[in-house]
């Protein structure tokens, strides 16, 4: 029996499929028979990762019973339809399983983080959190990289630390659940926004400083949902910043680039095929920190670039014209 299931046959989920293969047998799972035979038939995901040689020992299936024999299940479905699959789950849960979630974002629905959504769903089943700078691309050709393995039990983040490390992927183990979702899904928008800064060319400067005040709201919220202040300066929190906020590979910021250039939302959303998830999150951040009570002016600045039609241009302006304040 495999140890090792991925739920979700996208970029992220085949790369993790390729880590978890260096282990041993490995199942990703795709909602469509056809994906998982042309997957089965070329040793690679032409869809989501073309150019890609997948190993031998991943078996694409398109049956959940299937891929839920496995005792380690990563989680790899876009985090707005993270209900549905696991619900779709529930009737194969055992009390053996371990799920890891590996998807960056919010419930819009409900403005809940993807742990509480398994919690309302799957109250029994122990859960971790991965989350880290890694781009998909990268992690399955083995290029090196580190992230954040968050878990409530030291046993257990011992067991998956040991299942999906590889020599060139190494799991570093935290206990902060709530700051690893929240750092993976809001850096998202602040990648977003510096996409934006370069599109209308504002200049490398700019882009530092929406990196850093963005990382500072970003820990101002995830400290009031009960969240490790440190949390924000590890592998998912400035690690992943630094990624998502600075490279065209990141689609969070090429989105955010492409909007800066004059391209519409629908006109971006339309030619891609991966989710971009900074898109949803952005109107949930919005209402977290309302919730909370938390200044967030450049998460919300993207949310009304997106969502409300405010122009680019005009959103930047008010940026730059809020009262000066302390650093700190």
């Amino acid at each position: 029996m495999n140890n090792i299931s991925v739920i979700g046959a996208g970029s992220w989920g085949s790369a993790l499929a390729q880590v978890a293969a260096s282990n041993g047998d490995v199942t990703l799972w795709t909602r469509s028979s056809e994906h998982a035979s042309q997957i089965n038939a070329a040793h690679s995901n032409e869809k989501y990762l073309a150019g890609i040689k997948l190993s031998d020992r991943i078996n694409a299936s398109s049956e959940l019973k299937i891929a839920m024999q496995s005792d380690i299940l990563l989680i790899v479905t876009p985090a707005q339809a993270m209900r549905q699959v696991l619900g779709d789950m529930k009737p194969f849960i055992r009390p053996e399983h371990i799920l890891v979630l590996c998807s960056k974002g919010i419930e819009i629905s409900s403005g809940k983080l993807m742990s509480d959504v398994v919690k309302e769903i799957l109250p029994n089943t122990p859960i971790a959190i991965l989350s880290g700078p890694n781009f998909a691309h990268e992690i399955a050709t083995g290029k090196p990289a580190a992230t954040t393995l968050a878990c409530e039990g030291k046993e257990i983040a011992l067991t998956l630390q040991k299942a999906v490390a590889s020599a060139k992927f190494r799991p570093y183990i935290s206990s902060d659940i709530i700051g690893a979702q929240i750092a993976g899904a809001l850096k998202n928008i602040i990648a977003i926004a510096c996409g934006i800064a370069h599109g209308l060319d504002m200049g490398e400067s700019a882009r530092a400083s929406l990196v850093t005040r963005g990382l500072a709201e970003i820990s101002r919220l995830g400290v009031a949902m009960g969240a490790s202040q440190g949390t924000f300066l590890g592998l998912c929190g400035v690690g992943d910043m630094m990624l998502t906020c600075s490279s065209e590979k990141s689609r969070n910021f090429s989105l955010g680039y492409e909007l800066g250039q004059g391209k519409t939302l629908a006109q971006i959303l339309e030619s891609r095929q991966n989710v971009t998830e900074g898109v949803h999150t952005a109107e949930a951040a919005i209402s977290l920190a309302n919730k909370y009570n938390v200044e967030m002016p450049i998460s919300l600045a993207v949310h009304k670039c997106l969502n409300k039609g405010l122009p680019l241009k005009q959103a930047m302006q008010e940026m730059l014209t809020r009262p000066l304040g302390d650093e700190f």
